[in-house]
């Protein structure tokens, strides 16, 4: 079996004995006796098993692929405390790792369940989500901040335009055309029906290469983000980007849209 061997001194472990050394050497004798085969000891110097952030330990976890054991002279070179025995645990557990202690022959590994443990893991749990839940607040009032100011803040880019190297929405020539074109030909045709036979004979195409549904249709032809306007949750607002339709072309298509959507499906066809 391939294992990974970790060791770790901070200026207390090596005054009792642990030195880097020794653990090596016990770890490398270990693996010998019992058929392991270590493939690379991990090592941190002069830093305490109760700080969770270390290169050496941070290392081992981003190592685990096929080899998910990992051999230590005491579970203490791992954590010294249960907030940092808890963090580890969960990064091993994301892994399918494991830990074998060669002074703790009687412990079964980091997957046996604990009162203690659980209480921290809970504890540990509430406090990612808090992180998360205020991560979230941080971007939402970002964007906002970013809504205000006329800027798109996130997202992909509607068809027509692109987003620049400054994380500015910029118009894209090439398929700007295409928007055009489509409001166009609706105020001509009339019809959503006329409008998809014609771009479908036209070769005209979306992004991916697909011809347009009517339902694609109908969302480019209500989307206002084209005359300049900027939506975001309750924020409505006139944008910085370029409109690619002017305001009254865009009124005359809603009124279109909506007549033909009180005449009934035929007017679509």
């Amino acid at each position: 079996m391939d294992v990974f061997g970790y060791i770790r001194v901070s200026t207390k472990t090596q005054m009792d004995g642990y030195g880097l050394k020794t653990q090596e050497s016990a770890i490398i004798d270990f693996c010998q006796k019992n058929g392991y085969d270590l493939i690379e000891v991990f090592r941190d110097e002069g830093i305490s098993g109760t700080i969770a952030n270390r290169d050496g330990l941070n290392d081992l976890i981003s190592s685990f692929g096929e080899v998910k054991k990992v051999v230590v002279l005491n579970t203490s070179r791992l954590w010294r405390s249960d907030t940092v025995k808890v963090l580890v645990h969960r990064e091993f557990q994301k892994h399918s790792a494991d830990v074998i202690s060669i002074e703790q022959p009687n412990y079964s590994g980091i997957y046996t369940k604990n009162p203690n443990d659980f209480l921290v893991n809970g504890m540990m749990e509430l406090l990612d989500q808090y992180e998360r839940m205020s991560i979230a607040m941080k971007l939402n009032k970002g964007r906002r901040t970013k809504i205000k100011m006329g800027d798109k803040a996130c997202g992909n880019a509607p068809l027509g335009y692109k987003w620049n190297d400054k994380a500015k929405i910029i118009v894209d020539e090439e398929t700007a055309a295409i928007i055009e074109l489509i409001f166009k030909k609706y105020l001509e045709l009339r019809s959503l029906g006329k409008l998809k036979k014609y771009l479908d004979n036209s070769g005209v195409r979306s992004s991916r290469g697909n011809r347009f549904s009517k339902q694609a249709l109908v969302g480019i032809l209500k989307n206002d983000f084209y005359k300049g306007v900027l939506r975001h949750s309750d924020l409505i607002i006139e944008g910085n980007h370029k409109p690619l339709i002017n305001k009254v072309v865009f009124g005359k298509v809603q009124a279109l849209i909506n007549r033909n959507r009180k005449a009934g499906v035929r007017n679509e066809k």
